[in-house]
């Protein structure tokens, strides 16, 4: 399906000593129909979080202690706005962030990072992302009002609303397979703003005619614009098969999966990895990535049948052997782990992770 476009979120950054106040309710915002996610690794500061936002008049309230168990819970509840912590185990919130901005489904949801310091490529760099606001530690009822204010009450410039209207009617035409004149939409898309996503759907057109040459510019595009664009580059892998260059939609595919996994989009990972596969069943890195991503999922038998896979193409990366020692010692395999662990020292002496987990294995055996 084709993904959609949405205004820019307004990137601002607000000290907690402002001294205007908004009422909710004279914006017209109704606070307990809105369902809220708090993604907070820290349980104090979370819960203070849910505190205020229930003065405040809000009760669907979703907690998550780290941004995979938030990106669980958007999946699976919804959420009309996101309050994330910067720093949180396992998937920080600029990682939810770039998640929910590259996912049709959640591109326009409000993201709030909330942090107690940041500096200026920082700022940028959640700019870029697509961040709704960056809150200041320490919190306040009064600022958390303002800020939930401010985004529900902004109104979207005239060029953006007709560029949404242009957007919405060039997706009806796409519905009804009449591609010249959504592609006419997207260009009048274009004219007010650079998007995307609207060059992902414009892409998507190119594709569907048959025109690859065409469909393969509007993606790279896209991933110009968007550098993490996971399913431009899927979708550019397509037509590079289409077109009988499978160097090229190799280099693509694998270039979708690495963005996959660093998003921790597991299943869309192994979707494309194993479309590499097919056109270089030798490819180490792919047999290495499916075993990180079975381990993760806590398929373990998997990942060591992919890391074996691997060592067969190359039997001397010391981190194959550590990520197969990572695998062992998880499923509490001691002695198997020990061995391969070993083997990663012989290749480099210097490795630190396997040094590391070797002690801690050493230790747990004696």
């Amino acid at each position: 399906m084709p993904w959609v476009v949405a205004r820019p979120a307004c990137n601002r950054v607000l000290e907690m000593d402002e001294q205007q106040e908004l009422s909710l309710s004279q914006e017209g915002v109704e606070q307990t129909s809105l369902r809220i996610l708090v993604a907070e690794g820290e349980k104090p500061l979370r819960q203070t979080v849910v505190r205020m936002l229930g003065e405040l008049g809000y009760a669907n309230i979703t907690e998550a202690v780290n941004g995979s168990d938030a990106w669980t819970k958007l999946r699976k509840y919804g959420a009309d706005f996101v309050m994330a912590g910067w720093h949180m185990p396992e998937m920080n919130g600029m990682a939810l962030l770039k998640i929910m901005r590259t996912d049709a489904a959640y591109f326009a949801v409000p993201v709030f990072l909330i942090t107690p310091h940041i500096n200026k490529s920082q700022v940028i760099e959640a700019g870029e992302a697509g961040v709704s606001d960056i809150i200041l530690l320490p919190l306040t009822v009064d600022t958390l009002k303002r800020k939930i204010s401010g985004v529900f009450r902004a109104a979207p410039e005239p060029e953006f609303q007709m560029a949404e209207k242009y957007f919405q009617e060039g997706l009806e035409y796409m519905n009804q397979n009449r591609w010249e004149e959504a592609l006419s939409c997207f260009q009048q898309v274009l004219s007010a703003h650079e998007n995307a996503e609207v060059y992902y759907n414009m892409g998507y057109i190119k594709t569907a005619q048959g025109r690859y040459e065409e469909a393969v510019q509007y993606f790279r595009r896209a991933t110009q614009i968007k550098n993490d664009f996971a399913r431009a580059y899927q979708k550019m892998g397509e037509c590079y098969l289409a077109l009988e260059r499978q160097r090229l939609a190799q280099q693509s595919f694998q270039k979708a999966a690495e963005i996959y996994m660093e998003k921790q989009m597991d299943d869309h990972a192994e979707q494309v990895l194993k479309e590499v596969l097919k056109l270089n069943p030798d490819t180490i890195n792919v047999y290495n990535n499916l075993g990180i991503i079975y381990r993760r999922q806590g398929r373990y038998q998997k990942a060591i049948n992919q890391y074996m896979k691997a060592l067969k193409v190359n039997p001397d990366d010391e981190n194959i052997y550590y990520n197969l020692g990572r695998t062992y010692f998880e499923m509490e395999e001691f002695e198997n782990a020990q061995v391969v662990l070993e083997k990663a020292l012989i290749i480099n002496p210097a490795f630190g992770e396997a040094q590391s987990m070797l002690q801690t294995i050493e230790l747990r055996l004696q």
